[in-house]
């Protein structure tokens, strides 16, 4: 994987994580309601929601699973939370230049798995 394609797939999984919380909320209640599978446009916003949610989910147990629990936490602090690096660096007693080679490193680990 090139440093430009890390970069693009990094900015995608903090674009999805950022709404990652307001959508998961949304799909939940579109559940909880009942899709109506006769309107298409809410049809198709469900299965766009929980296609998001799922990448963040599945990226998410993918670092647990190669990473540890430590590295998932870490990631949802910073990106499912959005939390500062520095914040979460010193909750966990690191410096920042720690937390994102740790942050790179497992990124990189997960997506060259693929």
């Amino acid at each position: 994987m090139t440093e430009k394609e890390f970069k693009a797939k990094t900015e995608a999984l903090k674009d999805s994580c950022r709404i990652y919380r307001k959508e998961k909320q949304t799909l939940l209640d579109m559940e909880k309601a009942g899709v109506n599978t006769g309107d298409f446009s809410k049809a198709q916003l469900y299965l766009f929601i929980k296609e998001d949610v799922e990448f963040v989910e599945q990226t998410l147990k993918q670092i647990e699973k190669v990473c540890g629990k430590n590295a998932r936490l870490l990631i949802w602090l910073l990106f499912v939370e959005e939390r500062t690096q520095a914040a979460v660096a010193q909750e966990f007693d690191i410096t920042r230049r720690q937390l994102q080679y740790s942050v790179n490193k497992w990124l990189r680990m997960i997506w060259e798995e693929e």
